[in-house]
């Protein structure tokens, strides 16, 4: 170690100084968030557990045959009296399209490692899917500020009595 680098780093090695610094920095950072919820545990409780939902039904939904609609290979098939023909690879396959009738052009997702494997394009599915995660994060993501600006708001709202004429306060009061 140089006498230029002693200098600048106060005798420490520069790794430590680094590592000091980063858990000084993250423990203001910590303190601060933890400032901002600080009363809204059943804000932040709600949330976690919508968090925790929506990542339950993302992992239930890759373990779903319907994941092929979402992971899988796009082709176009033609249907036929309630059967779909579709190539992959140059291989013929067919599907089962109960109700669908005749149509040149069927949206075909299918696995490509096992291309008998496949379904129609549903868009049902696909949005009961959207809704299942996208609602309960949406909503924790509310619960989370909502919580994170309850001290904000409570804040707010005393001042705002505090300056109010104390006939007006009272007539409010029951």
């Amino acid at each position: 170690m140089t006498s230029a680098s002693r200098f600048l780093t106060g005798g420490h090695s520069p790794i430590l100084l680094v590592a000091s610094g980063l858990a000084a920095h993250t423990g203001f950072m910590f303190a601060r968030v933890r400032s901002w919820f600080d009363g809204a545990a059943w804000f932040v409780g709600l949330a976690v557990a919508l968090f925790v939902f929506a990542l339950l039904a993302v992992l239930i939904g890759f373990q779903s045959p319907d994941s092929v609609l979402w992971t899988g290979q796009h082709v176009t098939g033609t249907e036929q009296n309630g059967v779909v023909y579709y190539r992959w690879q140059g291989q013929s396959y067919t599907l089962d399209a109960s109700g669908y009738g005749s149509s040149k052009a069927v949206s075909v997702y299918l696995d490509p490692g096992n291309p008998s494997n496949a379904m129609l394009e549903n868009v049902s599915d696909r949005v009961a899917a959207v809704l299942l995660v996208g609602v309960p994060v949406a909503g924790g993501v509310v619960l989370l500020v909502l919580g994170g600006t309850r001290n904000y708001r409570w804040a707010r709202r005393n001042a705002k009595r505090a300056h109010e004429d104390p006939r007006v306060r009272a007539r409010g009061q029951w």
